[in-house]
């Protein structure tokens, strides 16, 4: 099935440079121009609620840092799960991380939301193979 729901991204980061970096090779690789960013899972979750029928418009692909303060990207994935199943539907969550903790990404490849778990610096050819596998 072809759809034409928009595809956008959201960046859900503590560290400025990595949202800029990863922004940057997302536009650059032209997936889309349609690239939102947060500093934080907060402001992520604050976001999907206040905007849920937008959302549910849209194919979303969220790339989440694992390791971020107040809310880690574990503690979100719980708030992701407990989110409507119309919502999950249009999210596809790829976590990053910069840890090679084994526990990390089995944990993460656990949730059924997640669908792969990608080392930090992004690489952007990467992403892009494991994109060609989901209905877009």
């Amino acid at each position: 099935m072809i759809t034409t729901a928009p595809l956008v991204f959201h960046l859900v980061d503590d560290n400025d440079i990595d949202l800029a970096v990863n922004s940057k090779l997302l536009e650059l690789s032209g997936l889309s121009q349609n690239i939102r960013t947060y500093n934080g899972a907060t402001s992520f979750l604050r976001y999907l609620q206040e905007h849920e029928a937008q959302v549910q418009g849209q194919r979303n692909i969220v790339l989440l840092d694992i390791m971020m303060p107040q809310i880690n990207g574990f503690d979100c994935l719980d708030r992701l799960s407990a989110q409507s199943p119309q919502l999950q539907s249009v999210l596809w969550v790829y976590m990053l991380s910069s840890s090679i903790d084994r526990r990390d990404i089995q944990r993460a490849e656990s949730y059924d939301l997640v669908e792969k778990v990608l080392e930090k610096p992004l690489d952007i050819y990467v992403l892009q193979n494991y994109l060609r596998n989901i209905e877009m």
